[in-house]
């Protein structure tokens, strides 16, 4: 994509890039008070602010839902409203801070607006069916790509409970209403609320918390995500690195999604029932934890956490059952089927699934790729540049080349070769053999032919094993 840039302009495109990867974001703190009335849809929030420095010194802009004006609760500061157009909200900013850049925002009102991506209109973000809050319902202040840590307070029905990232800390009940408290002080990139009348399950707490959350009774079905909930956390543990966060939830959702949140999972309660996903999509889930939502993705550089993701959990698991090369080849071939030289791009692009094409580029594709690393390295180096990358880049944004660092690092060699061309290029190399011939030669035989990449462009670099098959009757 640089190729026609003058040199100087992409070099500083490339070392923009970089330095917005390795600076570490800045860490705002919300203490949250929220009450929820899921049958009236009613939200009200209290949000005191602890803003950093290194924020301080700008307007501090935010959405707020639409129809749900914002007041302050800190005196002596004022609140501007912009206009601004922006969906589903108003544009507010804040001129000043007090010298503690600490202050207090109220609301309270109904989020009429769908809950996306679902296209029914009565699933709003707080309803009798559920509650789901996150970033795009602009349900607390957003600056910018800051990371944001909490300690979140709910009020809900005494029959319903809640769930956010981190740790509860407390859950009382008095006169019909429940009280719970939330926290997490690992740097964050969002903020998620979700509430409904569960039935909560919890097992061992080691190396984390397991609980499991369902809409309706079933002990059989808890118990056995419980159960994987554990098995999976300490393995990955054992192969990455410890689990970062004190808990691990699978809960049920109140229409069919497959989310992958810090420290719990939200799926859909036909896909929760399906017997093949605790050893499918379950690990993939809990995984993301490692790689997503303890090291986050620098979607600008594309996004390396699917590829890599569906590599160690869906592909990792039918390897272990001795099945790894069929679900290789499978992968190739929806690659093949679905990207052609007109809809394909380059794994530095891809950010997410958005059907067939991407996900046969970011998640097939992806994983080849490493799987082509691990073979070029072998096992033992391949693993300790997984466990590098975790390590040193947990809960801060990473990029291909921070991956490309770690493994340098743990090989000692320079793998620009391997990251380059097939991270950067789109499509990839169509191999023919031809010239076949066998002859003897003393007690044995030479096989001798051409193996050649027949794909424009430039070579790839390859290794290619090669398999000889003897007839024994001749």
């Amino acid at each position: 994509m640089l190729s026609n840039l003058p040199f100087r302009l992409a070099l500083l495109i490339i070392l923009s890039a970089c330095c917005r990867a390795a600076l570490a974001a800045p860490l705002v703190h919300h203490e949250l008070e929220v009450a929820l009335q899921p049958n009236r849809g009613w939200l009200q929030v209290r949000d005191t602010v602890q803003v950093p420095e290194e924020l301080s010194r700008q307007p501090l802009c935010w959405t707020a839902p639409a129809g749900l004006e914002p007041r302050l609760g800190t005196a002596g500061l004022n609140l501007i409203h912009v206009d601004e157009p922006v969906a589903r909200g108003g544009r507010y900013c804040l001129a000043s801070l007090p010298p503690d850049r600490r202050f207090t925002v109220e609301y309270a009102g109904q989020l009429r607006y769908p809950v996306l991506p679902a296209e029914d209109a009565e699933l709003t973000p707080v309803s009798a069916r559920g509650v789901y809050l996150d970033g795009d319902s602009f349900w607390y202040p957003r600056f910018g790509d800051e990371r944001v840590s909490l300690r979140l307070t709910v009020q809900l029905p005494a029959d319903w409970r809640s769930v956010a990232q981190g740790a509860r800390q407390t859950r009382t009940v008095n006169e019909g209403v429940a009280t719970e408290t939330w926290q997490e002080n690992q740097p964050q990139d969002d903020i998620y609320l979700v509430a409904a009348p569960f039935h909560e399950y919890t097992g061992a707490a080691e190396p984390a918390q397991a609980q499991v959350f369902l809409r309706r009774p079933d002990p059989e079905l808890a118990q056995r995500y419980l159960q994987a909930t554990t098995r999976y956390l300490d393995f990955y543990s054992r192969l990455l690195g410890p689990y970062a966060y004190s808990k691990f939830a699978l809960v049920e959702n109140f229409w069919e999604t497959g989310f992958g949140m810090p420290s719990f999972t939200l799926l859909g309660s036909r896909v929760i029932r399906l017997p093949f996903i605790l050893q499918s999509s379950y690990p993939h889930e809990i995984l993301h934890n490692w790689w997503g939502n303890g090291v986050y993705v620098d979607y600008a550089t594309g996004n390396w956490s699917e590829g890599l993701t569906a590599y160690l959990a869906d592909h990792l698991f039918q390897e272990l059952d001795g099945a790894g090369a069929a679900y290789r080849r499978a992968a190739l071939q929806r690659y093949a089927n679905y990207v052609n030289a007109g809809r394909d791009f380059p794994l530095s692009e891809f950010r997410a699934r958005h059907g067939e094409i991407t996900q046969a580029v970011g998640y097939d594709k992806g994983l080849m790729f490493f799987h082509m690393l691990r073979q070029r390295l072998g096992d033992e180096v391949f693993r300790a540049g997984l466990r590098r990358f975790y390590r040193d880049r947990l809960f801060q944004v990473a990029g291909f080349g921070d991956l490309r660092a770690a493994f340098e690092a743990a090989a000692g060699v320079s793998l620009a070769a391997e990251f380059e061309p097939w991270v950067t290029r789109a499509g990839g190399p169509a191999l023919r053999l031809s010239q076949l011939q066998a002859y003897p030669e003393g007690d044995g035989f030479r096989l001798t032919g051409v193996l050649e990449q027949t794909q424009s462009g430039a070579a790839y670099p390859l290794r290619v094993p090669l398999a000889v098959q003897v007839d024994r009757e001749q």
